[in-house]
């Protein structure tokens, strides 16, 4: 009997392991807030409005995915499955698609890692190979009033069609490359790697030694016909981020800078860029200029203090008098339950002129939710 026991443990060990599975992880977030607006946008006939709603992903984007890897010899194969959705109305994100925040497969060993598919840029703080965490206490989020691309030229993307390379970490400094043979196949007919379609290419160095962290991105669009025809032949668009942070253990700071020239997907908060659009024949407006900004956080009563200050200065590269001068204050406060579950309230402040109109449009905006992982 105690043979028969033995052998059926055998059996069934051998069994587990001919018919073991990779490892694959079902993992997310929902971040739903309440959040009043006061905005102004100066536009004349135009009131100001005053609007409180249910928000979602104020602080973070909402998201459920797949994720896994198997073992092959001496390297990994890897895969993530990411879709974002609104958490107020369970519509999809990212135009609608199914795994829109990211859909990439990887191959990962001893001289770095290699991935294909739609990824965010390096040039953002989203994604498997996004540098930009590092630069700011703010994400790419909290309304108006905190996002750190408001400081930037930089679209802050994501990118189909895309080839990037991670390398492994040496002495704390690590690099990125990607390229996008055509950056957003549902909005451009044009042609993989041809003239036609808005391809893209970024590349990232950080490096990390105890309490700091420095990171350095730069990034081009090479515009499609499409995009040179509505933007008067717009030469290839460039933007260049330095920044980092350092513990300080009382608190964290964080600061960046940044200089980007024929941009046009900068961050139109109040519509001042779309509306100055009209107004010229033919249409222009990429834009150049220059932004930083400087931000912490506290640790107090087990959550964290942010604050931040940004600002940003561009101009038409075509005509210098369409000037844009933007900047941002906000402060939160978040609390982790656990490590799973948080909550968070953020208020602040953000102000854009426009030469262009002579216009100074304003937004106050003030939001608490809940954030919880899965």
């Amino acid at each position: 009997m105690k043979k028969s026991l033995i052998a059926a443990a055998l059996l069934g060990t051998f069994a587990a392991s001919a018919f073991a599975a990779p490892s694959v992880t079902l993992y997310g977030r929902i971040d739903t807030s309440l959040a009043y607006t006061h905005l102004n946008t100066d536009k004349a006939g135009v009131d100001s409005t005053d609007t409180f709603s249910m928000e979602s992903g104020f602080s973070t984007g909402n998201r459920w995915g797949l994720k896994g890897t198997e073992d092959i010899g001496n390297a990994k194969v890897g895969f993530v499955l990411e879709s974002g959705f609104n958490s107020d109305d369970g519509v999809s994100g990212q135009n609608s698609r199914l795994f829109g925040r990211e859909a990439q497969v990887n191959v990962s060993g001893a001289y770095g890692t290699l991935y294909a598919g739609r990824l965010a840029s390096i040039a953002s703080d989203s994604g498997s190979i996004g540098y930009l965490g590092d630069v700011s206490a703010f994400p790419n989020a909290f309304g108006i009033v905190g996002t750190q691309r408001g400081s930037t030229g930089s679209a802050y993307d994501r990118y189909d069609n895309t080839l990037a390379y991670q390398t492994p970490t040496f002495g704390g400094l690590e690099g990125a490359i990607m390229y996008s043979f055509k950056g957003d196949t549902k909005a451009d007919y044009g042609t993989e790697n041809k003239s036609d379609a808005d391809r893209y290419l970024a590349a990232g160095l950080r490096y990390k030694a105890g309490k700091a962290a420095v990171v350095l991105t730069g990034d081009m669009t090479m515009y499609g016909n499409a995009a040179k025809n509505v933007y008067h032949d717009v030469d290839n668009g460039y933007s260049f981020i330095l920044g980092g942070n350092y513990d300080f253990g009382v608190a964290k700071v964080f600061a960046k800078a940044t200089y980007f020239d024929n941009q046009v997907n900068v961050l139109d908060s109040f519509s001042l860029i779309k509306d100055a659009r009209a107004l010229s024949t033919p249409q222009a407006l990429a834009l150049k200029g220059w932004g930083a900004e400087i931000s912490t956080a506290v640790p107090a009563f087990g959550g964290a203090f942010l604050g931040t200050v940004g600002y940003r200065d561009a101009k038409d590269v075509d005509n210098g008098s369409y000037k844009f001068k933007r900047w941002n204050a906000a402060v939160g406060y978040s609390y982790a339950f656990s490590k799973r579950t948080s909550v968070y309230a953020a208020a602040g402040y953000a102000q854009e002129k426009s030469d262009a109109q002579d216009r100074k449009a304003s937004a106050a905006q003030a939001g608490f939710g809940l954030v919880h992982k899965f």
